[in-house]
């Protein structure tokens, strides 16, 4: 089955150059082919989605395929659509995600896995509730398109139970983030988890000792903090602003590992921009670390491209990359993947065989299915579009009420920032007086955080779960509480 490249691909283009448009785009793919980024027989994007991800013209994308055809680059197969050439000009050989020293920081050592206490649920008594959520649920896979695959899965997988996961979800997921992540990792890199919990319980059974460092974003998941702490580790949080984590702040001396989310820090939803990212991978080569990259979000993203992951940056094999169905498919899939640094791949199937998670083997043949024939990637822009319409329901609901307002994390993901003006007074104060005017929100207001700039400064409002008149009716009863 001729797999599908989803609708983001890693393309930069710069209208300040001198090299036409068309040129670029010619170049920038002819070079994801010939790096193996983009597979033979894969399914290019169509030009017109393409055209809206780069912001040109349809033709211009049409002009930059044709070349690539005319020079063997790319097929189109009637009826069907523009492939990958099975055979392009030239190939190079592909590299994986990382080129490993041969000195590790930190000997790999297991572990016996260790509970941790679950975070209390949010209460659900408001009108309107912006608390962070899972996705609508209205607007997940249509159970006829589930059906439909499930009766295409004959894979031997369901049977083996291999300890990666199933072969054909780890190949179709190894093309998935070449082409979109710019990540080159052969199948057996992948490591199919059950979530970023799962994820860090393994990196935790390799390089965690009692009494090791862990370095966490703070504010960042609180559920992440008490995973570690109940392995005993010593937990630093390092602030983040408007920009991601700051790495002026992290601490000298040995460290274990670092759990990061640079391309949409959560929950704030900055950015780290390149330099911070440089810095980072240096700071955790001379820290003796390791870098845990969650990138979950990367799937809902409405404007520009993404910057590079930390994986594609890292020449030292230190990074280990997590993207999660989750978001997309449901949460109650509980489905997602690592990309492993080459020597770690023995090592993290070691410990997996320790812990009592099993994967959804069915569901992951489902799923592999899903992204290579293209399902996946029709699903993403209808998500797209849809959480798109109520970002923006919600943005214009807070301009109408408060004028203008300064966001964070507008570019992707269900929920957004609001820093507040300094006339409103504190996050604190503003969730109480929203409660009582039948809205559940949350600030940033936990003092482990004072040392965020935002601290008790800013609201977070996810829309994931809300319709357009829900968000306006919130807003509207959100500014009446702050005396708007």
């Amino acid at each position: 089955m001729a797999q599908n490249t989803a609708m983001n691909l890693p393309l930069q283009l710069d209208r300040a150059a001198a090299a036409p448009l068309q040129d670029q785009l010619f170049e920038q793919l002819r070079q994801l082919i010939l790096t193996g980024r983009l597979k033979p027989n894969t399914r290019v994007i169509a030009t017109r989605f393409l055209a809206e991800q780069v912001g040109v013209s349809r033709r211009t994308v049409l002009f930059a395929y044709e070349r690539l055809i005319s020079e063997g680059y790319l097929e189109a197969r009637p009826a069907i659509g523009t492939f990958v050439s099975a055979i392009p000009p030239k190939q190079t050989k592909p590299v994986s995600v990382a080129n490993p020293l041969v000195d590790v920081p930190r000997q790999a050592a297991l572990h016996p896995p260790k509970s941790y206490p679950v975070v209390p649920p949010r209460a659900s008594d408001c009108v309107v509730d912006f608390s962070p959520s899972q996705p609508d649920t209205g607007q997940l896979l249509a159970p006829k398109i589930w059906l439909r695959w499930m009766r295409e899965v004959t894979d031997p997988d369901i049977f083996l139970k291999p300890e990666g996961g199933a072969q054909s979800l780890r190949q179709v997921i190894a093309t998935y983030v070449a082409a979109t992540r710019g990540i080159l990792a052969s199948p057996e890199q992948i490591v199919i988890v059950t979530g970023r919990r799962h994820a860090c319980n393994l990196l935790a059974h390799l390089f965690q000792h009692r009494g090791d460092k862990i370095i966490l974003e703070l504010p960042g998941d609180a559920s992440i903090a008490a995973l570690f702490r109940a392995r005993r580790a010593e937990v630093i949080g390092v602030p983040v602003d408007a920009l991601g984590l700051r790495t002026g702040h992290l601490p000298q001396g040995p460290v274990a590992l670092a759990y990061v989310t640079p391309t949409r820090q959560n929950p704030l939803g900055g950015v780290m921009p390149q330099p911070r990212r440089t810095a980072l991978i240096e700071w955790a080569r001379g820290a003796g670390a390791y870098l845990l990259e969650d990138d979950s979000d990367c799937d809902l993203r409405y404007h520009g491209q993404a910057l590079p992951p930390l994986a594609t940056l890292d020449p030292y094999g230190l990074v280990f990359y997590l993207g999660s169905f989750s978001k997309t498919l449901g949460a109650g899939l509980s489905l997602g993947y690592l990309v492993v640094p080459p020597e770690f791949v023995a090592p993290i199937l070691a410990a997996k065989t320790l812990g009592a998670e099993e994967g959804q083997w069915f569901e992951q043949l489902v799923v592999s299915n899903l992204l290579a024939s293209g399902a996946y990637d029709h699903h993403l822009r209808r998500l797209r579009k849809f959480y798109l319409e109520r970002r923006d329901a919600l943005i214009a609901a807070l301009r109408s009420a408060f004028g203008a307002v300064q966001l964070l994390g507008t570019e992707s993901g269900t929920q957004l920032t609001w820093v507040l003006p300094d006339q409103i007074g504190s996050a604190a104060a503003a969730c109480a007086a929203a409660r009582d005017h039948g809205v559940a929100i949350e600030g940033i207001t936990d003092p482990a955080a004072i040392s965020c700039p935002f601290y008790d400064r800013a609201l977070i409002l996810s829309y994931a779960a809300l319709t357009p008149e829900q968000l306006q009716h919130g807003v509207l009863l959100l500014a009446q509480a702050l005396g708007r």
